[in-house]
């Protein structure tokens, strides 16, 4: 094909008409195909023509582009040219870079250049390199150096050219280019120091690349740089060139991104580039608002970066970021058109997020802000500029020190600084200015989530009230803000407390959803209905029978298209209206619930598909086996949602989505690539977290359904290969209801008097299938399913393991801790030998920031997971697990010697002791005094393991002899320094200590030495809220001991019962820490005392406990 013809190729290629487009086409892929050396060569031979147009010419050069890219293997034909022709090719395309004279085209030549050099320059594959032995393509750089020196330039243009060029040949010759230091030197002083901007933004560009592109010995020369870039930035935003200003700033966002000590040793010396970007963001005489936003974004993402050495080296960084953030915060939009879109507008229709961008933009850098430093650090700054703000007669300002509250809240420890926020909120509720009253109701809201349940315990007589009020704002939105806020507010509103509030509430709430027109009032309001029936639960039915109806009227008339969350929520309220009332009230409405949310029809991205699964889930909750006959008609959907089957025609029906970001390519178990939606991750993801809720609320009642469920999982549990991508993110879960669908087989069976064959099928499939997938990498995934093994095999219950199998399974999980030891062993020595690096960096560079993580942190959780298998052997087959005991021992030993195996040994040791009880003390010599020693260790983890063995230790005999030191150790830990509000693990640490030393004091009581009050300290310590698992055990075990009116406990002369019933009227109903079964008997526990003693304990209760036991004793 001569060159002629491919400039009427090229042109028939653009062609508007589709019949002749589709033509060149055919003939261009022929072309490609059958003679791609003739096709590359005419495509060059036009680009050196000099009467072809401007477009031929630059949709040649993305041709080529494509016909050079390696990743792109149906367009990749390059490879296929013999090694001369390549080398010409390679020739012709440096010759026409250097002798283009139209800039754009040089860029686009450049473009060809720069995706040629990744193949031919692949250090990894040398299979494209133009001469072996070298760099690929030797010619290369001596070209490009030459033409993007301003000294050697061919013209401005040429120059500028060719430094982009350079720039993006970094990634692929970084090596190469960054040793030729006085070539690179000699280009960035003479780009730096030319009178033309455009080669001062090129060099700028190509310093950020290398900075980001290699590590920081290579970048450490450039440090004195930083100075000069900055001048470039200083002179664009003189000359008002937003647009170049505007891509250098994103280039620095970059570079705090990705190596944040570039800049350390200039903001040392002068603040900068901090000042700077503070100037631009506050600068209203920026046009361009995205630019203000990118100038706030690089301080934001510098100070997460640099926390550590910003608070201890430059303090005043912080202030300025605050001061940037609140600036941005006042540009909200202030016309009486604009105010009137506000109003009208819905939170969630399209404009919301658009309107006020820099509003936005500074309320979610002010919230990075205050997570990254803390109060403690922060505190002063931040609350001094709220106070002015908030001062100010505008009520933008006003505005702005709202929002900064509630973006700030959730990270606000002391109590008194809670409660000036709260009172400031409080304050501007009548503000004349509706997005003033909206934004002070929408910090409240904030608060009541992050500061629950204290702010609601201490100002629900002030709050409620106020929130009543608002919700007859005379602006809808405003007032829909207020339920908003109340639903917030409610939902961690004790349940006695909210009885006292529910009648004039709901008067209120009905009133709204009969007579507003206004669908988020009305939202809000089925909400706030909600909040009310889940809070005061069998109360509630005495307003069930008006509100059902009117929710079923929702469901049946609010079939609009900007209806469907009105909708979505009617169903929402509709389910936990049942689980608030009972099954028995319920069941009959449950029906129509099922029914009419099996028969909505919903998009892909309709906002009901969510409502509809979490309603299906709560109403199994309250149903339970009752669900049974709702189940067949939701697996059909469940079903097909999961299978993996037909993935293509799903893809295709997928319909009107046109985004190639929205599909992934999957090759199927027969070898055909498909083209799978991303929505059908999601819909799986959705099934699968159904299944786990009717699984785990039926129990036996899903037995009936195991076995088709089963078929439908088990590919999932064992897909390979290509298939695995399409699984692996709900293979954890899918693991999950496997071994919940064990539990149930195992009941059902038992309810239907048959053997528990089917559970030990179930097992038997799971096992193999998830023991397949034990030889990934992932180690998040490993983790999932190593647990979901765990379990599966606690589930299975008892007399199904036999020894065989026991001495396999042990083979196997050992194995792979090994191999999980073998990775942390790499791990470490890497992270070691970047320290060493390090350390010989200049000071400038020193890594400074703790570390985000630690690096073997991942390989630590793995291991635990797997050692949790072997404990769920010991639990359902003890005896059958000793001839592995030796083993186990010898393990123990060994980890216990090396701190990065301490916490593992130590829950190995735990489940010993917990399933093996007597049978595991040959065992304790090998890790009882390190266990004593632990429980003081300066690792939380540490001292958390070793306080739960103590706690699991202390009913057996033999401990009796270590039980005074157990005591010393248990009570020192217990009586020692409070943790810190965010340090989660010394909290959990604590909370598993003073389960131990109840457990002592219950089990061991005689022996405790006379110096420790054990039951005091205990008392003192209650209720526990960190760790959940073990509060639910300690509180019940308080209970019990109640009952059997313990004198340890209750102390001589019942000294100690009102502290006891305050901590019993404390727990009572708090789910998350009790279970319902101690409920009850905490219930017991209030009926069976006598008036006198009731009314003597009376003085150790708070308002909301008095509140309880008033409602436990009135209770039928």
């Amino acid at each position: 094909m001569a060159d002629q013809q491919m400039v009427e190729l090229l042109t028939a290629l653009q062609n508007p008409d589709n019949a002749v487009r589709q033509k060149a086409e055919t003939m261009y892929q022929q072309a490609k195909q059958g003679n791609p050396s003739e096709l590359i060569v005419n495509l060059i031979a036009v680009l050196a023509r000099a009467d072809a147009a401007e477009n031929v010419k630059r949709h040649d050069c993305v041709l080529l582009r494509q016909l050079m890219s390696k990743g792109t293997e149906k367009d990749f034909v390059y490879a296929k040219v013999p090694l001369q022709g390549q080398q010409q090719i390679a020739a012709q395309l440096l010759t026409l870079f250097e002798n283009e004279a139209n800039p754009k085209l040089q860029k686009k030549i450049g473009d060809v250049i720069a995706k040629l050099a990744e193949y031919v320059c692949d250090k990894d594959d040398q299979r494209g390199s133009l001469q072996p032995g070298t760099n690929g393509w030797p010619a290369l750089l001596p070209v490009v150096f030459r033409l993007a020196n301003t000294a050697t330039a061919k013209s401005i243009e040429s120059c500028e050219s060719a430094l982009t060029l350079l720039k993006d040949l970094v990634s692929t010759l970084k090596n190469d280019i960054t040793h030729a230091q006085a070539e690179l030197g000699a280009i960035m002083q003479n780009g730096l120091g030319s009178p033309e901007v455009k080669h001062k933004v090129a060099v700028f560009f190509l310093i950020c690349e290398i900075v980001t592109e290699t590590e920081k010995k290579i970048y450490a020369p450039l440090l004195n740089t930083v100075g000069a870039l900055v001048g470039v930035l200083t002179q664009l935003a003189q000359a008002k060139d937003e647009e170049n200003l505007s891509s250098c700033i994103q280039c620095f966002i970059d570079v705090a991104t990705v190596e944040p000590d570039f800049f350390k040793a200039q903001l040392q010396a002068n603040m900068e580039p901090a000042t700077f970007m503070a100037t631009v963001a506050r600068s209203k005489e920026v046009a361009d608002t995205g630019l203000r936003s990118q100038a706030l974004e690089w301080l934001v993402s510098y100070l997460e970066k640099k926390t550590k050495w910003i608070t201890k080296t430059i303090p005043k960084f912080t202030g300025l970021t605050l001061e940037a953030c609140m600036s941005v915060m006042l540009e909200v939009e202030d016309s009486e058109q604009d105010l009137k879109e506000w109003m009208e507008r819905m939170d969630d229709e399209e404009g919301e997020e658009d309107a006020d961008e820099l509003f936005h933009s500074g309320e979610e850098c002010i919230d990075r802000v205050a997570e990254a430093v803390q109060m403690e650090n922060l505190g002063a700054s931040l609350f001094q500029l709220i106070g002015h703000f908030s001062s100010q007669e505008a009520w933008q300002a006003k505005h702005a020190a709202l929002a900064a509250v509630k973006q700030t809240v959730e990270y606000v420890e002391e109590q008194s600084h809670v409660d000036q926020m709260a009172q400031l909120l409080m304050a501007h509720m009548e503000h004349p200015h509706p997005r003033v009253r909206f934004t002070a109701l929408h910090g409240l809201g904030q608060l009541a989530n992050d500061q629950s349940p204290h702010f609601q315990e201490n100002s629900h007589a002030t709050v409620v009230p106020v929130l009543a009020r608002k919700m007859d704002d005379p602006v809808d939105r405003v007032a829909a803000m207020a339920m908003s806020a109340f639903v917030s507010y409610g939902e961690e509103l004790d349940n006695s407390l909210m009885a006292g509030y529910a009648n004039e509430l709901m008067m209120k709430l009905v009133s709204k959803l009969q007579q507003s027109k206004h669908r988020g009032v009305r939202e809000e309001a089925i909400t706030s209905i909600a909040v009310i029936a889940g809070v005061i639960e069998k109360d509630f039915s005495a307003y069930y029978d008006q509100i059902m109806p009117m929710l079923k009227q929702f469901v049946m008339t609010a079939t609009g298209e900007k209806e469907n969350r009105l909708r979505g929520k009617a169903f929402e309220c509709m389910s936990l209206l049942g689980i608030a009332v009972g099954k028995e009230k319920f069941l009959p409405d449950a029906r129509e619930a099922i029914t009419a949310m099996m028969s909505t029809q919903v998009e892909a991205d309709d906002v009901q598909r969510e409502y509809i699964k979490e309603a299906s889930e709560r109403i199994c909750t309250c149903l339970k086996k009752d669900f049974a006959p709702f189940l067949p008609p939701l697996l059909q959907g469940v079903f097909k949602n999961l299978s993996l089957e037909n993935l293509g025609q799903e893809a295709a029906a997928q319909g009107g989505d046109d985004d190639e970001d929205a599909y992934v390519q999957v090759t199927t178990g027969d070898g055909k690539v498909v083209n799978v939606h991303t929505q059908k991750f999601e819909d799986m993801m959705q099934a699968v977290q159904l299944l786990h809720t009717f699984c785990t609320e039926m129990e036996g009642g899903y037995y009936d359904a195991i076995q088709d469920t089963a078929k439908v999982l088990l590919p999932i549990l064992s897909a390979q290969d290509d298939m695995n991508m399409l699984c692996d993110e709900v293979r954890g879960m899918a693991l999950q209801v496997w071994a919940l669908m064990i539990k149930s087989a195992r009941l059902g069976a038992q309810e239907r008097g048959q053997p528990n064959t089917l559970a030990r099928e179930l097992l038997s499939s799971g096992l193999q299938a998830a023991f397949q997938q034990l030889r990934g990498e992932d180690t998040e995934q490993l983790q999932e399913v190593a647990a979901g093994i765990a379990q599966c095999i606690k589930n299975v219950g008892e007399g199904v393991l036999g020894g065989a199998e026991i001495n396999d399974l042990v083979g196997k999980v050992f194995g792979l801790l090994d191999e999980s030891l073998k990775r942390t062993e790499k791990i470490l020595m890497d992270a070691a030998k970047t320290k060493l690096e390090a350390a010989a960096l200049p000071q400038e560079l020193a890594d400074d920031e703790d570390e985000e993580q630690d690096p073997a942190e991942a390989e630590d959780q793995l291991r635990r997971n797997y050692e949790e298998i072997l404990g769920g052997m010991m639990k359902v087959s003890p005896n059958e697990f000793l001839p592995a005991m030796q083993t186990c021992t010898e393990r123990i030993k060994q980890w216990l010697s090396h701190k990065s195996t301490k916490v593992v040994g130590l829950y190995l040791a735990c489940d010993m002791i917990e399933n093996l009880k007597e049978l595991s003390e040959p065992a304790w010599p090998a890790f009882m005094p390190t266990l004593f020693e632990g429980v003081l260790d300066s690792d939380p983890d540490v001292r958390t393991v070793a306080a739960y063995a103590i706690n699991l230790a202390a009913p057996l005999a033999k401990f009796a002899e270590a039980t005074p030191d157990a005591f010393r150790r248990v009570a020192q830990h217990v009586g020692g320094a409070k943790p810190k509000k965010r340090d989660d693990k010394s909290k959990v640490a604590l909370d598993n200590a003073v389960a131990a030393l109840l457990s002592l004091a219950k089990e061991k009581g005689q022996l405790c030495p006379p110096e420790i009050n054990a039951w005091d300290m205990v008392l003192s310590k209650l209720p526990l809220k960190d760790d959940e698992e073990e509060a639910k055990k300690v509180h019940e075990k308080i209970v019990d001991l109640v009952l059997a009116q313990n004198q340890g406990l209750l102390g001589a002369n019942n000294a100690n019962l009102g502290k006891v019933l305050s901590i019993l009227a404390e727990i009572y109903k708090q789910e998350n820490i009790i279970s319902k079964e101690a409920d009850e008997k905490i219930l017991n526990v209030f009926k069976m005392l006598p008036q006198n003693i009731l009314q003597g304990a009376a003085a150790s209760f708070t308002q909301k406990q008095q509140k309880k036991v008033e409602k436990m004793l009135t209770a039928s």
